[in-house]
């Protein structure tokens, strides 16, 4: 017995590895592959000249960056140019708008296809992040393409490339680049973006009436890795890309990423030296070959019904109508009456105990989930205190230590449960549940159902065989049987397991109870096979095993815990900002972090938590905050151009300025009169804002926006209407990448960097004019 028990748990331990191994991005093709080749070595080169510093939209180094690309594209024989515009995001309460600098190209077909495809992905990054996999990489992705179909036939259909701005800020770019006069020859788009710096280039999201995109994909990418769960639980999120504003607009096509090395997401370690050559590589081979292929396909047509599709094993992608969802339901629900039957027939259970297992197998599921909370939160408190929440440089390492403890407590529970309950009553109990959320999710989310059906589908026909080889109860399980039980259950294991990953991958301690609970599914499937190990490694009538499970999972935590320990390689985030009222000469720093940490607290000799209403009187956010000294920083300057009369409205033009060439401006109106306020554009943009309630500043209305991205001029327009008559009060805030350093008394040293976000590291400067 002990001989089975060892071969099944090599067996299930190699099916598990290698479920997740085949998924790993290809290798990468160094830079001496053919010239018609994607190699990942040469697009490498670029990754290194974009991500050499941090490339927000309006700083100096997103200039440099530019004309860097523009030099690319123009030896690439695009014929690049410069669309220089503005887009607004929203109106209403707030609005803001981006300034950007889209650098456009084509490379022309045979001249005999009405339609285009756009090649898409943003050259900025964030103001903290140097951005070589977001998205240096999806850049260098697409020149390195590019320069591979120029080494062959021309194709059918022209090739667009789209390397936008403004992405971080607002999707400001893509916005735009909807107002160029080539946007109505897109027929199809092909984005590149990243949330990591590593892991295999998911294509997770699809337009609508995905049908005909999702099978020209798994005919055409040599590495395709496509899932439709994936795109049903995106679209149904508030996350966006540059493609969203496309998708919204109608336009077909296709979003591709890689998300591991999420705690790199943003961070000025998102540097080419710690991206993956691997994901780049996977990331380009597939936008070639696509690109090739949508290049001579006809796409006059580009939308049919939604389909299902999901990667089994490696780069077999199955693929099949919606409407078949409902076949393999009933085909599941005739099974699993037959399985039933069967086994009452011949005594194996009865309705009584398979009904008790289920419940059983309900509590054992939520039990285990449940325990993951005091868990999770005792793994929090021993981590550096902004870590968990920007994601962990040995995220790895946590998922094993997870999944060693779900499988330890999953065995032990069920090692108690068997001990008065029928293996088979449990397991058929496990069948019925599964089967109901299955069923729950062909119902909620079609695209999803795949994930519980076919391993249902499988473990059920074990079921089936086990039942007409005769088999009555746990014990009988021989050498014979477990072959079935370990055929049966490879669609679980190739499935979920896969899946749980990629969820902890995505999510990681900040919500690690999605990937126990599709862990719980898994190992409900593999119940029999478990068992039998269990039994085989008993000491004086204790499971062993389980015990030794628990324990290395225990372990692992604490070796997890301490590869977290922030060091030049694994840095600290730390958040803080300057903010300066140049008129009362007061200045503040801002921290929202809950608490200092061993670089920022030199900043918080005496803090304070509150709104941020000293800078903004309709703040309500919480922030930590200090009083500071006064740097002497030039304020944003103000002129009237124009204010005169015409009509029912007083017309007051302004140019706002930033002479010490800030990269962003915020304005905020407050008029002395109710409804003063008849309309507002900024960069030329209609705003079409509304009044939103002051917070602390009495019953005054206030009108807020933002401009992201300075033009070259470091100067912008503001065009107001208003009523005639009534006094108008501007605060005028710009704001700088970066602290002023005469007043930071400790440089950050090497294990500490930048706060993610667009509200960190920051100088901001704020002045008050009267019209």
């Amino acid at each position: 017995m002990k001989t089975l028990a060892l071969f099944l748990l090599t067996a299930l331990t190699g099916l598990a590895l290698l479920s997740i191994y085949l998924l790993e991005p290809p290798a990468p093709i160094p830079a001496s592959a053919p010239a018609t080749d994607f190699s990942a070595e040469r697009a490498m080169q670029h990754v290194r000249q974009i991500a050499r510093e941090p490339h927000a939209m309006g700083t100096a180094a997103h200039a440099r960056v530019r004309q860097y690309l523009l030099a690319e594209m123009q030896a690439l024989g695009l014929d690049p140019q410069v669309q220089e515009a503005s887009a607004v995001n929203s109106g209403g309460a707030a609005a803001s708008v981006g300034y950007v600098y889209n650098l456009v190209g084509r490379l022309k077909g045979k001249g005999n296809a009405e339609k285009a495809l756009l090649l898409m992905a943003h050259y900025d990054s964030q103001p903290n992040a140097r951005g070589a996999g977001d998205d240096g990489a999806g850049v260098a992705a697409i020149l390195e393409t590019v320069r591979a179909l120029k080494r062959a036939e021309p194709l059918d259909h022209d090739v667009m490339v789209l390397l936008s701005d403004g992405e971080e800020y607002g999707l400001y770019g893509a916005r735009a680049f909807l107002k160029h006069r080539w946007a109505k020859d897109v027929a199809l788009v092909l984005n590149l973006e990243a949330r990591g710096n590593q892991g295999p280039s998911m294509t997770f999201e699809l337009s609508p009436g995905n049908g005909w995109l999702a099978r020209q994909y798994i005919e055409a990418a040599p590495y395709p890795y496509i899932n439709s769960l994936a795109y049903e639980i995106y679209s149904r999120m508030p996350n966006d890309t540059d493609f969203t504003v496309f998708k919204e607009a109608g336009y077909s096509g296709l979003n591709s990423a890689f998300i591991d090395g999420f705690v790199h997401y943003h961070k000025l370690t998102d540097a080419p030296e710690n991206l993956s050559l691997s994901s780049l590589q996977h990331h380009g081979s597939n936008l070639l070959a696509l690109t090739r292929h949508f290049g001579k396909s006809t796409l006059t047509q580009t939308k049919a019904p939604d389909r299902v599709f999901f990667n089994f094993i490696n780069g077999w992608v199955i693929s099949y109508p919606m409407g078949l969802n409902l076949l393999w339901v009933v085909l599941a629900a005739l099974l699993l009456a037959c399985v039933v039957g069967l086994a009452v027939r011949r005594q194996v259970v009865t309705g009584r105990q398979v009904a008790l297992g289920f419940l059983l197998y309900l509590v054992l599921l939520v039990l285990v989930v449940a325990l993951f909370v005091p868990l999770n939160r005792g793994v929090l408190s021993l981590l550096p205190y902004t870590q968990p929440f920007n994601g962990l440089y040995g995220a790895d390492n946590f998922f094993m230590a997870y999944l060693l403890l779900a499988l330890g407590l999953f065995m032990l529970l069920s090692w108690l449960v068997l001990r008065w309950l029928r293996l088979f009553a449990l397991w058929l109990g496990v069948l019925v549940l599964h089967f109901l959320l299955a069923s729950v999710l062909w119902l909620l989310v079609p695209g999803g159902a795949f994930l519980l059906l076919f391993p249902l589908l499988f473990s059920l026909a074990g079921v089936l065989v086990l039942l007409m080889m005769g088999l009555q109860q746990a014990e009988d399980i021989g050498p014979k049987h477990a072959v079935v039980l370990l055929l049966a259950a490879v669609p679980a294991i190739f499935m979920l397991l896969p899946i749980a990953e990629v969820v902890f991958t995505a999510f990681s301690l900040q919500m690690p109870l999605g990937t126990i609970a599709l862990l719980m599914l898994l190992l409900g499937m593999l119940l029999p096979l478990l068992q039998v190990i269990t039994r085989s490694f008993n000491w004086r009538g204790l499971p062993l095993l389980s015990l030794a499970l628990l324990l290395a999972g225990g372990l692992q935590v604490f070796r997890a815990v301490g590869g977290e320990k922030p060091s030049p390689e694994r840095p600290l985030h730390s958040h803080v900002s300057y903010f300066l009222d140049a008129d009362a000469r007061k200045a503040y720093w801002v921290s929202a972090a809950r608490h200092t940490d061993v670089w920022n607290e030199q900043f918080f000799p005496a803090p304070s938590q509150g709104p941020l209403t000293e800078i903004y009187p309709h703040a309500s956010k919480r922030y930590l905050k200090n009083r500071a000294q006064v740097a002497e920083v030039p304020a944003p300057v103000a002129q009237v151009l124009q204010d005169s009369l015409a009509g029912d409205a007083r017309h007051l033009h302004l140019r706002l300025s930033s002479p010490r060439g800030a990269a962003h401006l915020e304005i905020m109106l407050l008029p002395q009169a109710p409804a003063a306020v008849l309309g507002v554009a900024l960069a030329g943009e209609e705003l079409g804002l509304e009044p939103l309630p002051a917070g602390h500043a009495g019953k005054q209305s206030l009108y807020f926006a933002r401009l992201h991205g300075l033009p070259a001029s470091k100067e912008v327009d503001l065009t107001l209407r208003l009523k005639p008559g009534a006094p108008l009060m501007l605060y005028l805030t710009d704001q700088s990448i970066g602290l002023p350093q005469q007043l930071v008394k400790r440089p950050k040293p090497a294990y500490v960097v930048a706060e993610q976000g667009r509200d960190s590291n920051l100088t901001v400067v704020r002045k008050q004019y009267s019209f």
